[in-house]
C-alpha cells in the first residue's frame, strides 16, 4: 500500500505596530496683570506681558506642528473690555513693539497667529510664548472697571484652518479707568491742554467800566461739581485804598453776583467730560473809587460726584 503523507504547514504571523498619536495641550494660564487706562493720555497703554505654554505629552518620532490663535471671531476689533459705562478695544500682539496682532482662525496669514513645532525626538516637551497687550489711546472710556474674557485655541497643525482645536484655555483681562476731574483756566481761545492753573486778567483802565473774557476748561472721567470761589466776595480791593469795586462774572451767559462760593456746573453720570465754559469779568462804570490798582482772586475747584 502506497502511503501518502500530507504535510500541512501553516504559518500564521502578524506584526502589529501600535503607536498612539501625541497629545498637545495648553497649560493653565495665570491671569494677566490689570492695567490702568487714561482716556486723555497722548500715548497708548501697554499692559504687562504674559505667557502661555504648549505641552506635548510624549514623542512619537515625527515632527509635531501646532498653531495658536486668540478667540474664534474674524475681527480683532471685537476684542473689547466692557463695563457698565462703555467699552475699550484691546489688541494682543506677538511682539513687544506691538506691530503684529494675534488674530483668529479666520485670519489665515501666518503673520497673524502663533505657530511652532516639536522635533521628532525633543528633549523638551513644552514651548512658552509671550503675549503683549495694548490699548490704543484716545478711546472714550469713562470711570469704571473694564473686563473681557478671551480664549486661546490650540490647533494640531501649522495653520489654524477649519475643525476643532486640540485644546482651549480662557483668560480674563482687566483695565481700570480711575475717577478723575480737573479744571484749568486761560484765554477764551485756549483749551484744556493749553490752559493753566493760574491766569491773570488785566482789565486796563476801568474808570468807564471794563470787561474781559476768559475760558474755563473741564476734563473728567466721571460726574463732578465745579465751584467758583472769590477771595473778597466779589469786590476788587486795593492795598492803598479802602475803596472797593464790585464786579460780576458771566459764565455761559449767566451773570453771578459773587459771594464766597458758587456752583457753576454739575454732572452726575459716569461719562467722559471735556467742556469749555466762556467767562467774562464785568466792571460797572460808576464805581467812584480812588485811583489805584485793584484786584481779586477767583478760584475754580472740581469735586467728583
Amino acid at each position: 500500500m502506497r502511503r501518502r503523507f500530507w504535510l500541512f504547514l501553516i504559518i500564521c504571523f502578524a506584526i502589529v505596530i501600535s503607536m498612539s498619536a501625541e497629545k498637545l495641550t495648553l497649560d493653565p494660564i495665570s491671569a494677566p496683570s490689570p492695567v490702568t487706562y487714561d482716556p486723555f493720555s497722548g500715548n497708548d497703554t501697554r499692559g504687562q506681558a504674559f505667557t502661555f505654554t504648549v505641552r506635548m505629552d510624549k514623542s512619537t518620532g515625527t515632527t509635531s506642528n501646532f498653531s495658536v490663535v486668540i478667540n474664534g471671531e474674524s475681527s480683532p476689533s471685537s476684542r473689547s473690555l466692557k463695563s457698565s459705562s462703555g467699552s475699550i478695544e484691546i489688541g494682543f500682539y506677538k511682539d513687544s513693539s506691538h506691530t503684529t496682532e494675534i488674530r483668529s482662525t479666520a485670519d489665515y496669514s501666518p503673520s497673524y497667529y502663533i505657530s511652532g513645532s516639536f522635533d521628532p525626538k525633543p528633549d523638551v516637551l513644552t514651548q512658552t510664548f509671550t503675549i503683549y497687550p495694548r490699548l490704543v489711546k484716545g478711546q472714550s472710556a469713562p470711570y469704571g472697571t473694564y473686563t473681557g474674557t478671551f480664549t486661546l485655541l490650540l490647533y494640531k497643525k501649522s495653520s489654524p484652518g477649519q475643525g476643532n482645536p486640540e485644546d482651549t484655555i480662557s483668560f480674563t483681562y482687566t483695565a481700570a479707568v480711575d475717577k478723575a476731574v480737573d479744571v484749568r483756566v486761560g484765554s477764551r481761545n485756549a483749551n484744556y491742554d493749553t490752559g493753566a492753573t493760574s491766569y491773570n486778567i488785566d482789565l486796563g483802565e476801568i474808570s468807564n467800566g471794563a470787561s474781559a473774557d476768559f475760558g474755563i476748561f473741564i476734563r473728567g472721567t466721571t460726574g463732578y461739581t465745579l465751584t467758583m470761589h472769590t477771595a473778597s466776595g466779589g469786590f476788587l480791593t486795593s492795598s492803598n485804598s479802602e475803596d472797593k469795586i464790585q464786579y460780576t462774572i458771566i459764565v455761559d451767559g449767566k451773570e453771578y453776583y459773587l459771594n464766597s462760593s458758587i456752583i457753576l456746573d454739575q454732572e452726575t453720570a459716569n461719562y467722559l467730560y471735556s467742556k469749555a465754559l466762556l467767562g467774562t469779568v464785568k466792571i460797572p462804570g460808576d464805581h467812584g473809587a480812588k485811583a489805584g490798582i485793584y484786584s481779586d482772586t477767583v478760584g475754580f475747584s472740581m469735586a467728583v460726584n
